[in-house]
């Protein structure tokens, strides 16, 4: 088959010729779009948008959701809501001209409030205010305060107390008593942000002392105040030097894992280099452990640190144990059987709570914290032990793992006889 080079050449040309004319055509559309882009960003003396319109809310607690329909502007770049969410104290909340509805929160009460909203051009013009009035629901703050006010009550050292904060807003507990010539000081502040969670104020002899509790948000909004006086119960925190492994038939004591052995349960040490681990594809669950404490000593509560690591993968996660159970003997039968030589130490189980709630493999602030605090636990029993077996029956990671981590264990209570 013969071809017309002439022809060809023409072709080709055409096609060349072609491709720069809509490559041409392309630019002279990006330009043009720039330059009208640019009008927007530069020229400081163009118009402002216009405001937008069709106003409505939703009322939640503290806050309020309130959506809108935007003006057809090219101009608009963002809104912007201003509001007094208390007397003298302002809040300013923005959003993107991609979003019709924001929430702003912070109020702090349930009366009416004003909402302005100004359309915010390119050009940092602002248009005129529209306003619509709201009615928050009742803030956090409050309600939180409410829950927690009844349940405060004497425990060992202290008070404890539990709350619930379904919005899981950030709110800070402060704890306040006084010193030895009357002052004000603070007992303690816990931050959290959870949906419901309990705390523990400790450290404090047995004589009756006056307790405060207020609640903040970060706003600073403030709850009411609940003051009473309480009496804390006597207890002394276990010397762990006195700690001994005590393996029974069955017990994982002697289950070394790249040498976290048991006794890192109680060296005082809370990174992964000093937890004990059992060995994975061993046993299944549960999983038993039995020490001799070096005491007689009636038994208040237990302190348990997980796996505390930097690693996001192993908190809440993989072999951090999940549910516990503790038993307490003066004189263990030795063939390893949970039976009537071994008292419960806790009326249920042990199990370790995620202040966040989020799902496994995500943490917040509060899960990380929680693991450096450890996690504490009353215990039930008023009989005196010596030897405490420890029963782990699930882990965080799931069925399908059947090793465990722990990295320190904390025991408080009455001593009543020391052998070491």
């Amino acid at each position: 088959m013969d071809i017309n080079p002439v022809k060809s050449m023409n072709m080709n040309t055409k096609k060349i010729r072609s491709f720069f004319i809509t490559f041409a055509i392309l630019l002279f559309i990006i330009v043009q779009a720039c330059k009208e882009e640019d009008y927007y960003t530069l020229d400081k003396s163009g118009p402002a948008p216009a405001p937008v319109s069709d106003i409505t809310y939703e009322s939640l607690p503290g806050a309020a959701k309130i959506s809108y329909k935007l003006p057809d502007d090219r101009n608009l770049l963002y809104i912007k809501a201003q509001t007094e969410i208390r007397p003298g104290v302002m809040r300013e909340v923005k959003a993107s001209y991609y979003s019709s509805d924001f929430i702003i929160d912070g109020f702090s009460d349930t009366t009416e409030f004003v909402v302005n909203l100004f359309s915010i051009g390119r050009n940092s013009q602002e248009s005129a205010p529209v306003s619509i009035k709201v009615i928050p629901l009742t803030p956090p703050v409050f309600s939180v305060f409410e829950s927690l006010k009844e349940t405060v009550r004497e425990t060992f050292g202290g008070i404890k107390f539990s709350m619930e904060n379904p919005s899981e807003t950030n709110i800070r507990i402060h704890v306040t008593t006084l010193d030895s010539i009357g002052n004000t000081i603070p007992a303690e502040t816990f931050y959290t942000s959870s949906a419901a969670d309990q705390f523990s104020v400790r450290g404090y002899d047995t004589i009756s002392r006056p307790f405060s509790i207020y609640v903040q948000d970060r706003w600073g909004n403030t709850s009411d105040t609940y003051e009473n006086i309480f009496r804390p119960w006597y207890e002394t925190r276990l010397d762990k030097t006195k700690f001994r492994s005590t393996p029974l038939e069955g017990d994982m004591n002697n289950d070394i894992q790249q040498g976290r052995v048991i006794t890192r349960l109680w060296d005082e040490g809370l990174t992964d280099g000093t937890m004990f681990q059992t060995n994975s594809g061993i046993k299944d669950f549960p999983h038993t452990f039995t020490i001799d404490l070096g005491v007689k000593v009636v038994l208040s509560r237990i302190v348990i640190h997980g796996r505390v690591s930097s690693n996001a993968l192993y908190l809440y996660n993989a072999g951090m144990p999940r549910e516990m159970e503790i038993y307490g003997s003066m004189d263990p039968n030795p063939d390893g059987s949970l039976d009537e030589s071994w008292i419960p130490l806790r009326n249920e189980p042990c199990v370790s709570f995620k202040p966040s709630g989020l799902p496994v493999g995500e943490n917040n602030d509060d899960d990380r914290q929680r693991q450096v605090d450890g996690e504490e636990f009353e215990l039930d029993a008023s009989e005196a032990v010596r030897y405490i077996r420890m029963s782990v029956n699930s882990v965080w990671g799931g069925s399908s793992l059947n090793f465990f981590n722990m990295t320190e264990i904390t025991l408080y209570g009455s001593v009543e006889e020391v052998y070491r």
